[in-house]
């Protein structure tokens, strides 16, 4: 669900129905269940008790107020890669420097992809909590990016892109 959100398979707005989603994804009522209270606890669900349950519409604050956060962990991640192993390091920085034209023509495509290599990164660390909690704010970025009010830092990501290209 996570990928259908943020590929636009599901629209913000869109009302999740849990028979739908059952059929679709091939899974029983339950999973569906906890994939929406994980996906509403990050930020990318909402639900009022018996009227809705759909996908969030797009927020410029939430972009921002959890880019923020997501800067500061990837900031740490890119500290740490000297403990990360060589593959995962040539691969971060390999699909950074892929992505450098695309940052500096500000393709959210681009920044959304070098917060993917990025938190790739950061699941090779061995810190459970720590990528998990990555993984979860990285969602909640990836999928308001596209906010029109988002103010995306373009100038950070390229720094952010070059020091990845370097580890």
């Amino acid at each position: 669900m996570l990928n259908a959100i943020q590929d636009g398979t599901l629209e913000p707005g869109e009302r999740l129905n849990d028979e739908q989603l059952t059929a679709w994804l091939g899974v029983s009522r339950t999973p569906v269940r906890e994939a929406i209270a994980r996906l509403e606890s990050e930020g990318l669900v909402e639900m009022a008790a018996n009227r809705y349950t759909r996908i969030a519409s797009l927020s410029g604050p939430a972009h921002d107020e959890a880019a923020a956060l997501l800067d500061a962990l990837h900031a740490r991640a890119i500290q740490s890669a000297g403990a990360v192993p060589a593959s995962a390091r040539l691969a971060a920085a390999t699909t950074a420097r892929e992505l450098q034209g695309g940052l500096a023509a500000h393709d959210v495509a681009a920044y959304r992809a070098l917060l993917e290599a990025t938190g790739t990164l950061v699941a090779t660390i061995g810190n459970a909590l720590y990528a998990a909690t990555e993984r979860a704010v990285r969602g909640r970025v990836i999928f308001h990016a596209a906010a029109d009010d988002a103010v995306i830092d373009w100038d950070g990501a390229a720094k952010t892109a070059t020091a990845l290209a370097s580890v």
